[in-house]
């Protein structure tokens, strides 16, 4: 926890939870995972609990990400990563504008098996 305090304190760290409006429960994360700065570039992440899917919250979380990354970061690109038949993930991905832009095979090893990893992303003036 010390260290993602530390990292909130420099700024090159921001996720935000995401909650139900009438409640303020928790039912996922949104937010960017990581920064390369020389690029002004950053990769998105999100995780909904699945009782929450299909109710336009996860794109709606990801829009907010997006325009604090392009206004407040004046980030030049946004990227968000998703494994191969997570079709529910890339069209969260095309919702909020993103395009995909290919797969990086055996890119992530997931529970033992290395699993393709799709790419989508917007720029600023896309976005």
């Amino acid at each position: 926890m010390q260290y993602l305090a530390s990292r909130y304190r420099i700024g090159d760290f921001y996720d935000w939870a995401v909650t139900l409006r009438d409640s303020d429960r928790m039912i996922g994360t949104c937010g960017f995972t990581s920064f390369d700065f020389a690029h002004n570039s950053a990769q998105v992440g999100y995780v909904l609990n699945p009782d929450y899917w299909g109710q336009g919250i996860a794109p709606e979380a990801l829009r907010a990400v997006m325009a604090f990354g392009f206004r407040e970061l004046a980030l030049h690109r946004i990227e968000a990563h998703y494994i191969i038949g997570n079709d529910h993930s890339r069209r969260v991905m095309e919702k909020v504008g993103m395009t995909y832009e290919g797969t990086r095979r055996g890119a992530m090893r997931i529970k033992g098996a290395y699993r393709d990893i799709g790419v989508c992303a917007v720029l600023r003036d896309e976005g």
